[in-house]
């Protein structure tokens, strides 16, 4: 091999190794960017200050169990509904009955959060209270 097609080879393996690692750190930084930085429980709380974010969670921790157990509830629900809108033929009365439990569900689990939260501004000065802020419109933009 002379000595400019091995200079060629190093380059061209230097830039796919360069490339390759771009790519892992893309696909690192997207898996964190699902698994810890989006919540859908933590990212409803972000207009509350950090200490009413914190009392809630050591609510919510003190209450794992029922916790867990109104999320397995929904979980299992929704996939009752799921289910449902697969089969065949499609059943539109099971699939309203279905869609009625996972509202009920949805309801008492949103009902456990908001009473933590309750109870976290309740106890929060009026200081921290006055930090609140308002989310945005969200899916409710252009209504």
């Amino acid at each position: 091999m002379t000595t400019g097609s091995r200079r060629t080879t190093i380059i061209v393996l230097s830039v796919c190794l360069l490339v390759s690692f771009c790519l892992n750190l893309f696909a690192v930084g997207a898996w964190v960017a699902t698994r810890w930085l989006y919540h859908p429980l933590a990212a409803g709380m972000l207009t509350y200050p950090p200490s009413v974010r914190q009392d809630v969670r050591q609510r919510l921790a003190a209450e794992r169990d029922k916790v867990r157990a109104a999320i397995v509830d929904l979980r299992d629900s929704r996939q009752r509904m799921f289910a449902v809108m697969r089969a065949e033929p499609l059943d539109k009365d099971a699939l309203q009955r279905a869609m009625a439990d996972v509202r009920v569900k949805t309801t008492e689990m949103q009902a456990l959060l908001q009473s933590a939260l309750a109870a976290s501004v309740e106890q929060a000065p009026a200081s921290e209270r006055q930090k609140i802020a308002p989310p945005g419109l969200g899916l409710l933009k252009g209504f």
